[in-house]
């Protein structure tokens, strides 16, 4: 069969990926399971058993939510594979909020990369291994991604291939992976792609694009259930804002009215102390006016009756 260098280097791109990234992302999984979960004797480090297979997918929810995780993990394809390390709960980490985010949620979505784009880095500018490993691991995905949508041209200039095969090195690089089978697939030639292998890639790609397309409906969808329920606690935030603004309200006014009521009570008190002092006054003036009248009748008014 005879094709083009841009058809060659389609084919050869569709190999790195088909071939090489879920050996890479295989190992890399078991690598994160190993370190970052596994507690022996409780929780084993991976070996491909029914124990650890439960374990996983009770982490993730169950089949139901990720019927792909119910097999060996050497019978994953990318897709399953980015379910079990980018987006997986399994490694979810503290997002500063007091909840857990998947390496996805915290480190890759911040960044706001536009459709068709890759990462210029995916080291972690501070050093964070997490961050890195999240980085490396969505540009293997983006490349996936990209591939797929080259399907029905199936072909890549000289610049773009060269471009798709370093940001990959970059990428098995930060996850601690050999890239010498990238290198050796790059200089396949055309007699390396014989007509039953130019049809086991196609066979492939198209299964591959398919499970991500389905992926990413889900995904999204689950993104939208995320965002309403997001929605619906921030309106049940506002109104327990509203209902604490409204009992500041009333305790306010109750103590206002409290003031109120012990001005009163003191007013009372000094209208009470007035009335007191003027019956005391009413009392001397009696007492005076007799004093009078008793002197008036005797002719004498002493100084003491005053």
């Amino acid at each position: 069969m005879t094709f083009s260098p841009e058809q060659l280097n389609f084919f050869k791109f569709s190999t790195v990926v088909l071939d090489d990234f879920p050996v890479a992302l295989r190992q890399v999984f078991v690598s994160m399971w190993d370190n970052r979960v596994a507690t022996p004797p409780h929780v084993p480090k991976w070996d491909d058993s029914v124990t650890v297979l439960t374990l996983l997918l009770a982490k993730e929810g169950g089949v139901k939510k990720v019927p792909t995780l119910n097999k060996s993990y050497k019978e994953w394809d990318c897709t399953a594979l980015f379910k079990a390390t980018l987006f997986a709960q399994t490694f979810a980490m503290p997002d500063g909020t007091g909840g857990v985010s998947t390496l996805d949620k915290l480190y890759v979505k911040p960044r706001g990369l536009s459709g068709g784009t890759f990462h210029h880095s995916v080291v972690s500018p501070t050093g964070n291994q997490a961050e890195t490993y999240a980085l490396a691991l969505d540009q293997l995905r983006l490349l996936r991604n990209t591939l797929c949508h080259q399907i029905s041209t199936r072909k890549i200039d000289k610049a773009t291939f060269d471009n798709y095969i370093e940001l990959a090195k970059d990428a098995f690089t930060a996850l601690g992976q050999n890239t010498t089978k990238i290198d050796e697939i790059g200089k396949l030639g055309k007699d390396d792609f014989p007509t039953a292998r130019l049809q086991q890639l196609e066979d492939e790609l198209k299964k591959e694009k398919d499970s991500a397309i389905k992926f990413k409906q889900i995904n999204d969808h689950l993104t939208k259930i995320e965002s309403q329920v997001d929605d619906v606690g921030s309106d049940v935030k506002d109104v327990k804002t509203e209902v604490k603004d409204v009992k500041t309200q009333v305790e306010d006014v109750g103590s206002d009215m409290k003031n109120v009521k012990t001005e009163l009570t003191d007013m009372k008190t000094q209208v009470e102390d007035i009335g007191s002092d003027v019956k005391e006054l009413n009392a001397r003036v009696d007492d005076i006016k007799e004093a009078m009248q008793a002197g008036s009748s005797k002719g004498i008014l002493s100084q003491s009756d005053i």
